[in-house]
């Protein structure tokens, strides 16, 4: 299983008037809800389904604007392209380096 850093806030909108406590709540609420919908064992969540219950969750700290900021990149499935892109170069090195193909006899 790979699981993903959560997507960070990198831009704040104006309204949003306590940026460390909203990267800070983010992150908790990312991890506890978004880890616990992923790698929860007993009932791991698809992507999607992870998501809409995400959503769900309650954002004290997290502004209206940021929190909408923040959803648009989660439906892209931006948190994860990373991941797989690296999984994917990780199999094609270890093909490269792993597979031997015997010499040819002529």
């Amino acid at each position: 299983i790979v699981a993903a850093e959560e997507p960070k806030i990198l831009m704040h909108l104006n309204e949003c008037h306590n940026p460390t406590g909203c990267n800070e709540d983010w992150h908790m609420i990312w991890w506890n809800g978004m880890g616990h919908f992923l790698l929860n064992d007993r009932n791991a969540q698809p992507y999607g389904g992870a998501v809409k219950h995400f959503k769900k969750m309650s954002f004290s700290c997290v502004s209206k604007g940021c929190k909408e900021i923040m959803f648009k990149i989660l439906n892209q499935g931006v948190a994860f392209q990373h991941a797989e892109h690296f999984i994917s170069k990780a199999c094609q090195f270890l093909v490269e380096k792993l597979v031997f193909e015997p010499p040819s006899s002529s």
